[in-house]
């Protein structure tokens, strides 16, 4: 059984909106037996996708073998379960959400367990705070959880009205312009869209 909940995401097919499923803990999967599973698609990994998000599920791969199973929601927004039945093998899981792309999960083995593929923490941006749909049942996110906030950087204050050394204020811009093109280069598939 996982003890831990899944985090995967995947880019959206709209530029700029990607979203994150998060599994519910996941018994040991045994051959030709049927198995129930929850799953959360939230976009930015902290909100349900306002509108229809269309189709979810789970896909399993294995070669040429490739199967589908469509989820159906449940009474908590952004909740849904799928049910499914595998023979032996082992199958590469995609995560099916809607509008957005499906996103590779991880790695499953019949019988036996998922091996989740870790997600970008990246992924998970925005807030909860003030926006919680959810009561008893809810996806596995603290109450005004966000992506930490980049870290601000601090300079000594030596003496007030002094200003900052020259080699401070060009690491400072060298590191931004850096960051940007990081930024912009993996970003750049998916202005393409």
């Amino acid at each position: 059984m996982i003890c831990a909940f899944l985090l995967i995401s995947a880019p959206s097919a709209v530029a700029g909106g990607w979203a994150v499923t998060y599994v519910d803990p996941m018994p040991s999967i045994q051959t030709s037996v049927t198995h129930t599973v929850g799953y959360w698609v939230l976009q930015h990994g902290t909100h349900p996708f306002a509108g229809d998000l269309g189709k979810t599920g789970l896909r399993f791969k294995s070669g040429a073998d490739s199967r589908e199973f469509v989820g159906v929601p449940l009474g908590e927004p952004a909740h849904y379960a799928v049910t499914f039945s595998l023979p032996n093998g082992t199958y590469e899981v995609f995560g099916v959400q809607g509008m957005f792309q499906e996103h590779p999960l991880g790695t499953l083995t019949v019988p036996g367990t998922l091996l989740v593929k870790p997600v970008d923490p990246q992924m998970v941006q925005g807030s909860t705070e003030g926006a919680w749909p959810w009561q008893e049942i809810a996806p596995p996110l603290k109450k005004a959880e966000a992506a930490p906030a980049p870290a601000a950087v601090t300079v000594p204050d030596e003496s007030p009205g002094k200003p900052l050394p020259v080699w401070l204020v060009g690491a400072v811009v060298v590191g931004a312009a850096g960051l940007f093109l990081l930024l912009r280069k993996r970003l750049r598939p998916f202005a393409r869209r």
